[in-house]
């Protein structure tokens, strides 16, 4: 069976050719960065930021493959609002076709740094991490063995981003440095931001959960009786 043709777009950005089907980030777009060291509860936070920006009307990037990815996009599917942008450390014609659907599906895209037809490589897992963080409005940093400051988060922040750690990933050098350079600690994506409109909190009987934790999620502005 011959694969479905893709409508595969391209731009130029500081000389490089970036490849990508369907939309790209907007302004109210945070990337959720995990690494492949990830415990329980960062990937419980990764699930609560993507659940929350969703809620609060934003779109979220990541990197799918990682061990945090299926938590992400989860997240994001429950609540039903924001697009999801992939960006993809290989070429578009390598990524599956479940995910770009899956993408496309929410108003999304998959993004690449890469030729259509390269296989992964840690080269292009590298690169599409600076580009999510350079096309993203924030970034929450979810590696818990960060040993030092990538390049890519030192540019968002001379750029003026906003740039978040998770409380789990304080285990690593990199993070704690970043912590001393005055980015917040964050549980999740509500704490972001100065007045989110809705936030999720523990609850056993809540709608929504992953990992056998359980969640509702409450509406700043809606007083219950």
């Amino acid at each position: 069976m011959k694969r479905k043709k893709l409508d595969i777009d391209s731009f130029s950005y500081y000389g490089a050719e970036i490849r990508y089907i369907g939309a790209l980030p907007g302004e109210k777009t945070v990337f959720l960065s995990g690494g492949k060291s990830m415990g329980r509860d960062g990937i419980v936070s990764m699930y609560r930021s993507s659940l929350e920006a969703a809620a609060n009307e934003w779109s979220v990037s990541y990197i799918p493959g990682l061990k945090y990815s299926e938590a992400v996009e989860r997240g994001l599917y429950e609540r039903d609002k924001g697009s999801l942008f992939a960006f993809v450390p290989m070429g578009i014609k390598c990524a599956s076709l479940s995910l770009i659907s899956r993408c496309l599906v929410t108003g999304g895209g998959v993004i690449s740094t890469v030729s259509d037809d390269s296989i992964f490589s840690l080269e292009a897992l590298s690169s599409c991490r600076s580009l999510a963080h350079s096309l993203s409005r924030a970034t929450i940093i979810g590696n818990e063995n960060l040993s030092y400051i990538p390049y890519s988060i030192l540019s968002a922040l001379d750029e003026g981003r906003d740039v978040g750690v998770l409380e789990s990933a304080l285990n690593g050098r990199g993070i704690r440095n970043l912590v001393r350079e005055g980015c917040p600690i964050v549980k999740s994506f509500s704490d972001f931001l100065r007045a989110p409109r809705y936030i999720s909190f523990p609850s056993s009987k809540g709608k929504y959960g992953i990992m056998g934790e359980r969640f509702g999620i409450m509406d700043m502005e809606r007083y219950e009786k």
